[in-house]
């Protein structure tokens, strides 16, 4: 199924004229042709945007910073690092390197990709075909389930928004078919950072279990759980068709390497996989993959310091939303890299966030651009990006801006 931003835009709940001006900056006009809500959203803002309370990812690191992580083989792997065609699986040392993340996953069951969205596609297209349905959990990262819809035919199931995004299973029962083929999830949940308790993962296995079905889960959003003791296992650790997609531009904030993966323990299946990639992305370049390495072995440095900046950007969006309780409903932290709270001020999400954007410059992410073809999403909510330094002044800009509407 195709999504042409402008038009969709007229659908979806709780439109207003202001909704659909969401895809027009005052440099622009409406998107020619097809696209999706998201990146056209930030298409049109990000040019005229100086604060930036929209991105999902931690903090970066430099060239240089990184490289002082390195360890003495990577090091050398660095200094020699062969900038020719490189093995279209991933680097053996690499595959092995994330394959350790893993229960009873080898470097054989892992296969690198150009980012996790690429693997996310490739799996998709590795496993259905026309005749096949698929269920999706929504909400979910716009280009996924595009990839479902365009491929066989699909329903959504929505977590439960008065429940803290529960996901009620009873209801993804009810949807499966005969021709079922898999269920799509993205736990840790963006944008909402819900994810499921043990109880209700074991409920789902059983579920795809008794029906054959494939579990695709996209595990990005996984090293910034905000209560990681607690976070439930990687799908492809607890169940024999579960696909794991992770990759290390969002908990680790090196978006810039454009490496991603899958795990999975069926070898035909990676085949599959392998041969959609090879019409995307022959291989990785060299140099990200010594540099994906280097991340994969300092992981707790990196993703410490990651969750330590979402921490404490939850605290000072936390006195915000207690200073402002006309406008926000309180929101407890689910994930370090962001947050979704309520909007509760009158003229909605979708309109407070272009006023934002146009007024003060700070760019932030109204919950309609989440909207889905395939089952309701709340429009009253705000996607606040937390994870990087900058986070916390984007922040003070935000409180600036709600005191000056208040004396109006």
């Amino acid at each position: 199924m195709a999504f042409d931003a402008d038009s969709a835009l007229g659908g979806w709940a709780g439109d207003t004229r202001e909704d659909r001006a969401l895809l027009r900056s005052p440099r622009h006009g409406p998107t020619p042709g097809r696209s999706f809500a998201l990146a056209a959203y930030l298409a049109r803002w990000s040019t005229c945007a100086h604060h930036d309370l929209a991105a999902s990812d931690s903090q970066s690191l430099s060239l240089a910073a990184l490289l002082r992580l390195a360890g003495p083989e990577d090091v050398k792997r660095w200094r020699n690092a062969d900038l020719g065609y490189a093995d279209p699986r991933g680097a053996s040392w690499l595959r092995a390197a994330v394959a350790e993340r893993y229960v009873g996953v080898k470097a054989h069951d892992v296969l690198v990709s150009a980012g996790a969205q690429e693997a996310v596609a490739c799996v998709l297209r590795a496993l259905l075909g026309p005749d096949d349905h698929a269920v999706v959990v929504v909400p979910i990262y716009q280009p996924s389930e595009l990839v479902v819809t365009s491929l066989c035919a699909a329903d959504g199931v929505a977590l439960s928004s008065d429940r803290h995004w529960t996901l009620d299973l009873d209801h993804l029962a009810s949807v499966i078919r005969p021709n079922t083929r898999l269920v799509l999830v993205n736990f840790p949940n963006s944008p909402t950072g819900a994810t499921l308790d043990r109880t209700t993962l074991a409920g789902l296995i059983d579920l795809c279990r008794r029906h054959g079905l494939w579990l695709v889960n996209d595990e990005v959003y996984r090293q910034t759980d905000a209560n990681p003791e607690g976070a439930i296992p990687p799908v492809v650790d607890v169940y024999e068709r579960g696909i794991s997609i992770n990759g290390l531009s969002k908990g680790f904030g090196l978006p810039g390497l454009r490496v991603g993966w899958v795990a999975c323990r069926d070898r035909a299946v990676l085949e599959r996989v392998l041969a959609i990639k090879s019409l995307l992305s022959s291989c990785l370049a060299g140099p990200s993959e010594v540099l994906a390495h280097i991340a994969l072995r300092a992981e707790p440095r990196i993703t410490g310091r990651a969750r330590a900046t979402g921490r404490g950007n939850h605290r000072r969006l936390r006195a915000l939303l207690d200073r402002h309780p006309e406008r926000f409903e309180p929101d407890e932290p689910r994930n370090l890299a962001f947050a979704f709270p309520r909007f509760r001020g009158r003229e909605g999400a979708a309109a407070f966030a272009r006023a934002v954007a146009s007024e003060v410059g700070l760019l932030l992410l109204p919950s309609v651009l989440w909207r889905s073809s395939l089952a309701p999403v709340p429009a009253d909510r705000l996607r606040l990006g937390l994870g990087r330094r900058g986070s916390g002044a984007a922040l003070e800009i935000l409180e600036d801006h709600l005191q000056q509407r208040s004396r109006r």
